[in-house]
């Protein structure tokens, strides 16, 4: 993905950069980053939306489904700190 498209998710989807900070270099089960966030509803919606734009990835263990950044999702947040978002 291009820089320009990174920087378009970062204006555009505010609440997905939120949650692409708060995952951050971690990898959480979906349950506890939804207890994190404080937005079980929503905050799914964005889990998949991430997954979607390939800013996250998730995997099944056991009974449990594990979030963590892709490349992507980790170039977000470098950008994120060079313009102070």
């Amino acid at each position: 993905m291009r820089d320009a498209n990174l920087i378009k998710i970062m204006i555009e989807e505010r609440a997905l950069v939120k949650l692409i900070k708060t995952i951050g270099e971690k990898e959480y089960s979906t349950r506890d980053l939804l207890k994190k966030l404080g937005a079980y509803g929503y905050g799914h919606k964005l889990l998949i939306k991430a997954e979607d734009k390939g800013l996250v990835e998730r995997s099944n263990v056991k009974n449990k489904t594990y979030n963590k950044l892709t490349k992507e999702g980790k170039k977000i947040i470098k950008l994120a700190k060079e313009i102070g978002v």
